[in-house]
């Protein structure tokens, strides 16, 4: 489901090679219609369930050479018999391409986390990292530019109402500002450095990544300030992913880091992650199985998981 144009989100979707600058995509008028069922059971401490987990529709396609558009929707629901399904908007933009550049004007992902820029379809994991789910600034509506020199330098920044998804207001009228920079050190091996920022808030983060062959690693550290709160968050993971049976069978590790503040002590959560993939038809159709232990610095609580999820993408 990667899209076409070298957007920002192209850069973020491919893990182990920034998007490279690419020639004009020719204009086809018949937009391509995109989705992907993420179908789940889950059990946390003593508590068990069956639930899509995401499903999300789209459609995508060029309006000239320099111009192309994304649209995606997502299928919600409440979590009871008693709440009806509901439709949320996730992708709506309009990309700008010319030579290296390329703006992206609409609601779109924010350019701060490797792990957040990637598509929930081509990751590892069928759940992102406690550091990325709280601290990575989610979708918005705004503007973002890249600059890309044919994947050795990657340079993106964007300016956003600051509001998160689905919010065409700026409630406080004060923007967020992100900026992310990606450079490769060596073949298959990018370092990374982030930055998003609001009144009172700043949020950095550093990543590394290698994919060769088998192999995949990745990690990232994040930290948010609120200065008027006098609090800092802070966050990382480490991920490893070994291709048993290349295209076929993945196995993969993850630890990972959360410390919800830095003011108070015994509050810190980590988690150890062992899981498999195993591809039917690479990520179109997989099925990935996940067991995580967690361990708190405080009280112990019973939220160990389990999670087996199949995907279907077109």
């Amino acid at each position: 489901m990667a899209s076409p144009v070298p957007s920002l989100l192209a850069l973020a979707g491919a893990l182990a090679t920034p998007a490279l600058a690419q020639s004009p995509a020719p204009v086809t008028t018949t937009p391509r219609l995109t989705g992907y069922v993420q179908a789940r059971f889950q059990s946390i401490g003593d508590s068990a369930v069956f639930f899509l987990r995401r499903v999300r529709l789209g459609a995508q396609g060029n309006l000239a050479p320099w111009a192309s558009y994304r649209v995606q929707g997502e299928l919600r629901s409440g979590g009871t018999g008693a709440t009806a399904a509901t439709v949320a908007a996730t992708d709506l933009y309009l990309a700008l391409t010319h030579r290296f550049w390329t703006a992206t004007i609409g609601q779109s992902k924010t350019p701060l986390s490797a792990e957040f820029l990637r598509p929930s379809t081509a990751l590892e994991l069928p759940e992102r990292s406690m550091a990325v789910d709280s601290l990575s600034p989610n979708r918005d509506v705004g503007v973002k530019l890249e600059w890309n020199t044919a994947g050795v330098v990657a340079l993106q920044g964007g300016v956003f109402n600051g509001d998160g998804v689905n919010h065409a207001a700026n409630r406080d009228k004060r923007f967020l500002y992100v900026g992310r920079a990606v450079v490769r050190a060596a073949k298959g091996a990018y370092l990374v450095v982030s930055a998003a920022a609001k009144p009172d808030t700043t949020t950095w983060d550093a990543e590394a990544w290698v994919e060769r062959g088998r192999v995949a690693v990745r990690g990232e550290l994040l930290a948010r300030r609120r200065s008027l709160a006098d609090v800092t968050t802070l966050g990382w993971y480490a991920l490893g992913a070994y291709g048993v049976v290349p295209k076929r069978l993945q196995l993969v590790g993850r630890v990972q880091q959360f410390d919800p503040d830095d003011r108070v002590g015994a509050n810190r959560i980590t988690g150890y992650t062992g899981a498999a993939q195993y591809f039917f038809s690479g990520d179109d159709l997989k099925l990935q199985l996940e067991y995580t232990v967690f361990e708190e610095q405080g009280p112990a609580v019973d939220n160990n998981r389990v999670i087996v999820q199949m995907q279907a993408r077109w």
